[in-house]
């Protein structure tokens, strides 16, 4: 059974809406999956067998294109549902589920998501919700892709990898919160690893951030949403 008490779960957006009694019935049908780093939560194509949401760690998704190609659909971290596809039939996996590190998920088995589903109507609403945000993150990307110059997708794709955490005091760097390496920013910006290594030098020397081999992080957010409105 699941630790009820685990912050990082009760605080899910997954549980919006819903009392503390019901969030707490939620939980406790849960079970715990461990995952070491490059482990494979979900396979795209595998019948969707269960609903997960994400206690410790990050996991990056990956989907395969109609001509072979890997690309990256987003991270997910802590408090995340995962696989929302569980909840409404008999669809597989749209995506590859990769731990970025060591990751902690609560699973609930489809049989046992389907009763929880029918007792908290509201559980439901909440993960349509979830998979609609998702939607509307591609769309925003893809509006990015066809309508802005690199640097700019560029700094919005670090705005949003440093957003999702709590935003520190001014003067305070902002860190991308799991591994991310200079050819993953390039998939997720829809540019070469060549042109994401020149910015990023380029911001580097103007203080804006600070990357390493597999780490990034936002010295001056100020700057950098300049450069993503293009000035």
């Amino acid at each position: 059974m699941a630790d009820v008490r685990s912050t990082a779960a009760t605080s899910s957006r997954l549980f919006h809406g819903m009392s503390a009694t019901d969030s707490q019935a939620v939980l406790r049908a849960a079970a715990h999956r461990t995952l070491r780093k490059g482990d494979a939560l979900t396979r795209q194509g595998d019948p969707a067998a269960a609903f997960y949401l994400i206690e410790r760690g990050y996991l990056k998704l990956t989907q395969l294109t109609a001509e072979g190609s890997e690309v990256i659909v987003r991270f997910v971290g802590p408090g995340d549902p995962v696989a929302g596809v569980a909840a409404i039939g008999e669809a597989p996996y749209p995506v590859t589920a990769l731990a970025c590190d060591a990751v902690v998920v609560l699973v609930w088995p489809r049989a046992i998501l389907a009763d929880l589903l029918a007792r908290f109507p509201q559980l439901k609403t909440n993960i349509l919700r979830e998979m609609t945000a998702h939607m509307e993150n591609a769309l925003t990307r893809l509006r990015e892709l066809s309508t802005l110059d690199v640097r700019q997708r560029l700094a919005h794709t670090l705005l949003r990898l440093t957003r999702a955490e709590s935003t520190p005091p001014d003067g305070l760097e902002r860190m991308v919160p799991h591994t991310l390496t200079r050819q993953e920013l390039a998939e997720l910006t829809g540019t070469t690893l060549f042109t994401v290594s020149r910015i990023l030098t380029e911001w580097e020397g103007a203080g804006i951030v600070h990357s390493t081999r597999a780490h990034v992080a936002v010295l001056d957010a100020e700057r950098l949403q300049d450069a993503a409105e293009g000035e």
